[in-house]
């Protein structure tokens, strides 16, 4: 026993002195080095229990990566790590006063090898919140021209609702959901799927990172319409009150629009006719004025071209009733003509009895007051003349006959006139 203990404080020299060499040793076979990762993310922990609590928890300044981690070990330790090595985890339920959740990094390998690990920053900065969720109605804009005579469709989509949620404050901030449809030089629909972007008040782009939408895109279709001019004709019914008639002028303000639809439909379309019971002029003695929804009288697979008429889409209709007037005329007996003949006959207007024939006519005020009588031409068939007098067959001798007077529409003979035909044998 005193052999061991002898002398022991030369032991206790030598054994330091052991250690120091066997440590020079190593050190100089295997010293100490360094080796950098650069982004290494962090994982954050016990989120579930955040969300529980009906709450979200968002990171800020992308403070979840961290831009280097500088490793402090042996050579033959630091040849063998990679960045899959590096673990670096956050608490988000053990938060500073700022908010902010301390950073563990370790080694998943060789960790007890490791001197030291310097990472550049050393906390995740989160915001908590409460958690938000709301539904928002997606609309469709389009930007672009189409190619020149055509004209864009109703717009339809397969969803028109999204649900967001996150953070309220984020929530909170956004206003309109949309997608945008460029239609640049198309002259055919459109079918595709457009991405949803969110956006705040001021129309500026929200960013989604810390939003989840529970569709991200929908499918629009948008017809492309062909389009064209056409006439608007306005449509009566029923007579005026006696003394009265229709002028035949219905003005109709604008008359002529714009039209779009399908090629195929729209070929057909001519005009658009406004037909309405309220365009009855029964019993009237003045003109009827009214407006009308243009809308309701276009064919179906046809719409208004013009956006702003569209949403307004009012004519104004005058549907013309005039006086009607009597007038007698002095017609030179010149004016009557035969306009056919018969085999082996001169069949011609007796002018000796008078000069002119007294004509009686009715009509509308302002058309009648329009006739010039020298204008006016009148003629006899030989057919009338035998007809007038009960003839089965033309012979020779003095006859009468009705004049068939050529008349401006809407004027009309009041009381037939007739003259003297005669009917000789051609020499």
């Amino acid at each position: 026993m005193k052999k061991l203990t002898a002398n022991w404080g030369l032991k206790l020299i030598a054994l330091i002195i052991a250690a120091v060499v066997w440590l020079l040793v190593t050190t100089i076979n295997d010293p100490v080095t360094t080796i950098k990762f650069a982004n290494i993310p962090v994982h954050l922990q016990n989120v579930d229990r955040i969300e529980a609590q009906g709450q979200v928890c968002t990171v800020l300044d992308g403070s979840d990566t961290i831009s280097s981690v500088t490793v402090y070990a042996p050579r033959s330790t630091t040849q063998s790590l990679s960045m899959s090595n590096i673990v670096a985890t956050a608490d988000v339920t053990d938060l500073s006063s700022l908010q902010t959740a301390n950073i563990r990094i370790t080694t998943n390998k060789a960790s007890n090898q490791i001197v030291k690990i310097v990472p550049s920053s050393d906390v995740v900065k989160l915001s908590i919140e409460k958690k938000s969720s709301r539904p928002l109605q997606i609309t469709a804009t389009t930007s672009g021209n189409v190619e020149d005579g055509y004209m864009l469709g109703d717009v339809t989509m397969d969803q028109n609702m999204v649900r967001i949620s996150g953070p309220e404050s984020v929530v909170s901030s956004v206003k309109e959901a949309k997608i945008d449809i460029d239609v640049s030089g198309w002259e055919s629909d459109i079918v595709t799927d457009y991405d949803i972007s969110l956006y705040d008040a001021e129309g500026k782009l929200v960013d989604t990172s810390t939003i989840d939408m529970n569709i991200k895109s929908v499918r629009a279709n948008v017809p492309i319409l062909e389009t064209k001019t056409v006439p608007v004709r306005v449509v009566s019914a029923g007579d005026p009150a006696k003394g009265y008639a229709l002028t035949g002028e219905n003005d109709c303000r604008p008359s002529q629009v714009l039209i779009a639809g399908k090629s195929n439909v729209l070929s057909n379309v001519k005009e658009i006719v406004i037909d309405s019971d309220e365009l009855d002029v029964t019993g009237l003695k003045k003109n009827l004025t009214g407006t009308f929804d243009l809308s309701e009288f276009l064919p179906d697979g046809i719409v208004l071209a013009d956006p702003d008429f569209r949403k307004h889409p009012v004519v104004a209709v005058v549907v013309h009733v005039g006086a009607i007037t009597e007038q007698t005329l002095d017609v030179n007996i010149k004016n009557v003509s035969v306009i056919d003949s018969a085999e082996g006959y001169e069949v011609t207007v007796d002018e000796s009895e008078y000069e002119t024939l007294s004509l009686t006519l009715e009509g509308l005020q302002s058309k009648v007051n329009t006739l010039n009588p020298a204008e006016l031409k009148g003629t006899v068939s030989i057919k009338g003349i035998m007809e007038d007098n009960n003839l089965t067959e033309l012979s020779e001798g003095t006859y009468s006959a009705e004049v068939d007077w050529t008349l401006p529409k809407d004027i009309k003979v009041k009381n037939p006139v007739k003259v003297y035909i005669k009917v000789k044998k051609a020499d």
